[in-house]
């Protein structure tokens, strides 16, 4: 199936959010997402239907709002039916969702850490949190405990899509 997408700047008053929206998205997220638009603006446009209604990109509707944006850019999909734009925006969130390559996560975060790239509200840790601890390091592991799994995250839509990094393009959606 090929597709033209087209890019539109719609105000952002204009876009209506889905009623069922099934991600949440709390202040601190809204935050970050913000700052992350601001760094980077819309790398990946909201997903609109035909009226408006917001498909995926809830959380940077929101973060645009925040910042006092007036418009956004969007992409209607207006080739798709009311049951494919449900299943759409379920997969969309989900099929996002993998396992992180801890070793090469550590080797970029070292690497934009070192170029001191970070917001001060904003650091590794308070994306990855346990993530990153070493077993080692971890006061919770006993030596005689059975070993542990490699720790692996989920990455979660609007957690920042990721899409918080500020310093680093990393999505969580």
């Amino acid at each position: 199936m090929h597709i033209r997408m087209k890019i539109e700047e719609i105000e952002v008053w204009k876009l209506i959010p889905y009623e069922f929206n099934n991600k949440i998205h709390d202040e601190t997220q809204i935050n970050r997402i913000a700052n992350s638009i601001k760094e980077f603006w819309f790398l990946q446009p909201v997903v609109i239907d035909k009226n408006n209604i917001i498909i995926v990109w809830h959380g940077r509707v929101e973060g645009a709002k925040k910042l006092g944006l007036k418009k956004v850019p969007c992409i209607r999909a207006e080739n798709l039916t009311e049951t494919q734009i449900k299943k759409y925006r379920i997969l969309d969130n989900k099929l996002n969702e993998s396992a992180w390559d801890v070793d090469a996560l550590k080797l970029e975060l070292d690497e934009l850490w070192d170029l001191n790239v970070w917001d001060i509200e904003l650091k590794p840790d308070d994306l990855f949190g346990d993530l990153l601890i070493d077993e080692e390091e971890d006061p919770e592991v006993q030596e005689d405990e059975a070993p542990q799994p490699e720790k692996t995250a989920k990455i979660v839509r609007g957690v920042g899509f990721i899409p918080s990094l500020k310093a680093s393009f990393i999505l969580l959606r």
